[in-house]
């Protein structure tokens, strides 16, 4: 992660060594898990994470410019398999999935909040059983996977998600602006001029027949 919302934690991330803690949020129906990738527990926002050292795992979160919708793994090895059916009878698609990275100081103390790091929902859940143990991987999908496949980010649209906002109704009256309505462009010329069809002069849109 190069870049940081809080000053403190950048002055942190740019010493010669520093201390970083993986923070995991899992929200199921039946209460939040909270684990940390390191020993111990960690206090966060006013919660407690329990670390689960080496027994927990995940993919790494790359960082890229691409508006590309990556989803992560997780991994926890070590189980008893006692809590083997307590995990099959959870409900847990589409809960929501929350990773922060937090910097620590000499005293395993975050010298300022964490910062969200990825955040999604769960997909699927597989066990693996060993003997008297077990390994449970969990799937999860971008937050973007959420977005419709279809979605046209036009005014109607955007209304139908969020009422009242009214962030694309002014998009007709970009200059040169083109738009397809069906198999027939449409070219919108917010300037003045006449034309036939338009009695009022500037800004009305020009159907290409």
């Amino acid at each position: 992660m190069t870049r940081w919302a809080s000053n403190t934690n950048e002055t942190q991330a740019s010493k010669v060594a520093t201390y970083l803690a993986v923070l995991c949020d899992l929200a199921f129906d039946s209460g939040t898990i909270r684990v940390h990738d390191g020993a111990g527990t960690l206090s966060f926002n006013g919660n407690d994470y329990l670390g689960i050292g080496n027994y927990g795992s995940f993919d790494i979160v790359d960082e890229n410019i691409d508006n590309v919708a990556r989803g992560l793994r997780l991994t926890l090895s070590g189980v008893e398999s006692g809590l083997v059916s307590t995990v099959m009878t959870e409900t847990y698609q589409g809960r929501t999935v929350t990773l922060y990275l937090g910097l620590l100081d000499e005293d395993m103390t975050f010298v300022d909040d964490p910062e969200e790091l990825w955040s999604g929902r769960i997909d699927t859940m597989s066990i693996s059983l060993d003997q008297n143990s077990a390994t449970i991987s969990v799937a999860c999908e971008y937050r973007l996977r959420k977005e419709p496949v279809i979605a046209r980010y036009t005014d109607t649209d955007q209304r139908l998600a969020f009422s009242g906002d009214r962030f694309f109704d002014l998009t007709q009256k970009i200059p040169q602006f083109k738009a397809t309505w069906g198999d027939k462009p449409n070219t919108y010329s917010y300037g003045g001029g006449y034309y036939p069809g338009n009695p009022i002069p500037g800004g009305m849109p020009v159907n290409e027949r």
